[in-house]
């Protein structure tokens, strides 16, 4: 075991002046690649740091308007940091652990650095030394506190299976632009708003994983994300070009008064794995134009929330042909919740899609689908809504010139907790619902909704099969 002594003396380089190390610097010069491989050993920062700025240390870029004078007062960027301008590898092999990361990150590696966890390497804090961390960064600047465990700048990351990142406080994996491969297990994180970008709006964004700045992760058939809490999100994705990707197999599980994926600002996601075992929370938010495909084997399932598994809002977009199914919520509606707060948000359920057997314990809004408000939009091409149970409707067009268009599948089976109809419910103002084709087993008007076609209407199609009647 090597551990992080009370004192250690700054270090000297041309971009930083003199600044904080970290134990291990993996650095290249000219063409030559720098490669490090640990297997069977323990480095502890043991929680210290030098410094009181919990930040990224200041680099000239070449240009001298920099100053670096002050680069002692910023902590350590990591236990071992490489920023590689040739691909270099930093591996983590069996017996590997590293502990109690007190500055910035356990790993940092940027530019053409990459970092490798192998099978029974790990990542973790001793929670008798951290029970919180960047307790003295500023809680106002979101551009300030610790990064997390591992931090890519265009580095990238992969984690094999029976690799481990696992008891920590504030963030797992920070990727600042980047690219990481998720393979192992990441577990019992909870979330700390003293970290990097958890500041201003966005809580503690991320505390598995937090993706900015076209950054993209991957969670591979033998990924585990488990054991999340602490508020805010486990998986955030932010900014254009930024993606989130889950494979077959892969699952987000145990999470707790925390949401499953946050995805914000024309970031995106497609999402084969499950999303399960979300408590007191959204299991996928898509919000200020973010975008998702819930694929075919994709589900999201046994899920429990107080207003939807999923929820849309400012101009997101989210085609299903996976399962949003057994959800449970205590208000607002179960499964698909779809509002403006600026733009309007669509869903699209497609052929093979499911929203099934998800109950609205609430005393209002839909069972399975909520089309809340604005211009927002269901269309459905195919699929079931099926053996959902709320105050009214499985699918509730709600109020303004909210639209629900159905070109096939069925809306079949559900029921209603108040004795009021369970088809699809078209409650207020001057909404649209299309009936071209499939079948539903009842279609209700409520009085305030307007009659006049140039202010919303319903149509319903001769090839449209209606169980009940209108």
């Amino acid at each position: 075991t090597v551990t992080r002594g009370n004192i250690f003396p700054a270090q000297s380089a041309p971009a930083r002046s003199w600044y904080t190390p970290a134990m291990i610097e993996v650095q290249t010069s000219g063409a030559k690649p720098a490669d490090l491989t640990l297997t069977n050993i323990i480095f502890n920062d043991a929680g210290k740091h030098e410094g009181t700025i919990f930040a990224q240390a200041i680099s000239d870029d070449g240009t001298g308007t920099s100053d670096t004078s002050r680069n002692t007062d910023y902590v350590q960027d990591a236990i071992i940091a490489s920023n590689a301008t040739v691909p270099s590898t930093i591996t983590l092999g069996d017996g590997t652990v590293l502990r109690s990361f007190g500055g910035e990150s356990a790993v940092r590696v940027t530019n053409c650095a990459q970092l490798v966890m192998k099978s029974g390497s790990v990542i973790e804090d001793d929670q008798a030394v951290i029970t919180t961390r960047g307790s003295d960064a500023d809680n106002k600047d979101a551009a300030k506190g610790p990064a997390g465990a591992v931090w890519l700048q265009g580095g990238s990351f992969t984690m094999e299976a029976g690799a481990k990142i696992r008891n920590i406080n504030g963030r797992a994996v920070y990727v600042d632009g980047g690219e990481a491969q998720i393979g192992g297990t990441i577990s019992e994180i909870t979330g700390n708003a003293n970290m990097w970008q958890s500041k201003v709006k966005d809580g503690t964004s991320g505390s598995a994983i937090h993706l900015r700045v076209n950054a993209s992760a991957t969670l591979t058939s033998t990924a585990v994300i488990k054991d999340i809490s602490g508020g805010g999100s486990a998986i955030y994705v932010t900014g254009e070009g930024s993606r989130i990707t889950t494979d077959p197999k892969s699952i987000i599980t145990d999470v707790t008064n925390t949401q499953g994926i946050h995805c914000a600002s024309n970031s995106s996601a497609q999402l084969s794995g499950e999303i399960t075992k979300v408590k007191n929370s959204v299991a996928l938010s898509l919000n200020d134009g973010a975008a998702a495909l819930l694929e075919k084997e994709g589900s999201i399932h046994n899920n429990t929330c107080a207003t939807a598994v999923v929820y849309l809002r400012a101009g997101a977009q989210l085609t299903i042909y996976g399962k949003i199914n057994d959800n449970t919520s205590t208000g607002n509606c179960a499964a698909l919740y779809i509002v403006t707060n600026g733009n309007s948000s669509h869903a699209i359920l497609e052929t093979g899609g499911e929203i099934c057997n998800n109950s609205n314990g609430g005393s209002k809004y839909g069972a399975a689908v909520e089309v809340q408000q604005g211009d927002c939009s269901f269309p459905m091409n195919g699929g079931k809504v099926v053996g959902n149970s709320g105050p009214l409707g499985a699918i509730q067009v709600h109020k303004g010139s909210a639209r629900f268009i159905m070109n096939g599948g069925e809306v079949t089976g559900n029921t209603s907790t108040t004795d009021g109809e369970a088809g699809v419910y078209i409650e207020n103002g001057t909404p649209t619902a299309e009936l071209n084709a499939g079948k539903a087993q009842s279609v209700t008007l409520v009085k305030n909704v307007s009659s006049r076609m140039d202010e919303g209407h319903v149509y319903i199609s001769d090839h449209f099969d209606l169980e009940s009647g209108l």
